[in-house]
């Protein structure tokens, strides 16, 4: 059984719905597999998506969370439940595929739906290698770092053979 850890604010668990963060490192992602009991390949397959940078003329690929789209918010819920009587909203708009695929356009931007690693009783799962991006700009321990993705990215783009090794 996973012990949940992780901060108990308000804070931390409204970004948890708000915006999952990027992986800063592969210790990161490796020590998340780990935790959850998983090998790396099917961890990412089950819990990550391919998000991107577009810098300086390509594109360089970062492990994140998915969204978990069975958790709504209750004012996600209501939403939905009107869009799909009005004919608005499938089920097929919010499908992501499964596998570590490249995320579909603002799937990150997309509010109202909790970060995969987060639990029922709002703590996060891969607390202990939980993302640089949530463990530093986001919640209660807020950086000043305003270039964290941009250093992300960079640290990303010498390791994109790791992201490849993930697709496999």
């Amino acid at each position: 059984m996973i012990k949940n850890k992780g901060c108990d604010c308000k804070k931390c668990k409204s970004c948890c719905w708000r915006s999952p963060g990027w992986f800063g490192s592969m210790k990161e992602v490796k020590g998340s597999a780990k935790i959850v009991g998983m090998s790396v390949k099917d961890f990412a397959k089950e819990f990550l998506i391919r998000e991107w940078w577009a810098g300086k003329g390509e594109d360089v690929f970062v492990p994140a969370p998915r969204r978990n789209f069975g958790r709504l918010s209750k004012e996600k819920k209501k939403l939905e439940k009107e869009m799909r009587f009005i004919g608005l909203w499938k089920d097929e708009e919010l499908k992501n595929c499964k596998g570590f695929v490249r995320a579909s356009w603002g799937h990150n931007l997309m509010s109202g739906y909790a970060c995969i690693f987060l639990t029922k009783d709002e703590r996060c799962i891969v607390h202990e290698s939980k993302p640089t991006e949530c463990r530093e700009t986001f919640g209660c321990k807020k950086s000043t770092n305003r270039k964290i993705r941009e250093q992300m990215s960079k640290y990303w783009k010498k390791h994109q053979d790791f992201i490849s090794y993930l697709m496999e």
